[in-house]
C-alpha cells in the first residue's frame, strides 16, 4: 500500500513537472519566433487605441493544481497500476 501511494505521488509529480517544462519551452519558442512589425503597428494606431478593454484576467487557483495532482495520483493508483500488474503477470506466465 505504501509503495502504491509513493508511486502515485511520483507519477503525479512527474506529470506536473512535464506540464510546466512543456509550457516554458513553448513560451520560449513562441517568444523567439515572434517578429513584431513596427511599421504595420504604427499605421494602424487608431484601430489599436479604440479597442482598449479593461478588466481582470482569471488565473487558475491553487485548488485547481491540488485537484489535478490528486486526480493524476488517483489515475495511477486505480487505473494504471492494475494494468501494469496484469501486463507483468502475463509476461511472467509466458
Amino acid at each position: 500500500m505504501v509503495k502504491t501511494i509513493r508511486n502515485a505521488i511520483l507519477f503525479a509529480a512527474v506529470v506536473h513537472i512535464l506540464y510546466v517544462i512543456v509550457q516554458v519551452v513553448s513560451g520560449m519558442l513562441l517568444t523567439m519566433r515572434h517578429v513584431p512589425k513596427i511599421v504595420d503597428a504604427y499605421s494602424s494606431k487608431q484601430a489599436l487605441e479604440s479597442q482598449v478593454s479593461f478588466g481582470l484576467t482569471a488565473s487558475p487557483s491553487g485548488w485547481l493544481y491540488a485537484l489535478t495532482f490528486a486526480g493524476s495520483a488517483a489515475l495511477y493508483a486505480f487505473a494504471l497500476q492494475p494494468l501494469l500488474r496484469r501486463w507483468a503477470d502475463r509476461r511472467n506466465r509466458l
